[in-house]
């Protein structure tokens, strides 16, 4: 498989600040890119291209440091904030349209009734996108955090 650009959907927590180094130390040895993507899902009280969105200010200073973070590890990371209803549709509509080899996310894992569950936005992206799409799994977190 050859890596030329991959995406990667980003939160901002420690744990995707670590994933982001391992995928821009991933992107370095095939002298691919990577685009970090945040999605701001929007209410639907808004329309989806609205201009003041809460928390846009926290998502850019946000994907600033990711910017920071690939910096830091030497490769080539571009970012950008999305505006969306649904932040899974979104992750895929903007690898398919950068064309992008590869998605990278975090499973965002819960235990709900006895079951792991994924949550949607990982769901959605591992059933529509066209592209290869790898996750990276932390421990579950209890129902409710």
């Amino acid at each position: 498989m050859e890596i030329k650009h991959i995406i990667m959907p980003y939160l901002g927590t420690p744990k995707d600040e670590d994933l982001l180094k391992t995928v821009c130390k991933l992107a370095n040895s095939y002298k691919g890119k990577v685009t970090v993507v945040h999605v701001l899902e929007i209410p639907m009280n808004l329309p989806v291209d609205a201009e003041e969105v809460p928390g846009s200010i926290e998502a850019n200073e946000m994907l600033d440091k990711a910017e920071e973070i690939g910096s830091a590890a030497g490769a080539k990371v571009d970012t950008e904030l999305l505006q969306a209803r649904d932040a899974g549709h979104a992750i895929v509509e903007e690898a398919i349209s950068q064309g992008a080899d590869l998605i990278i996310m975090e499973a965002r894992q819960r235990q709900r009734l006895g079951m792991l569950t994924l949550g949607r936005t990982t769901d959605y992206v591992l059933k529509h996108a066209p592209m290869a799409v790898w996750i990276s799994r932390y421990p579950a977190l209890p129902a409710g955090e």
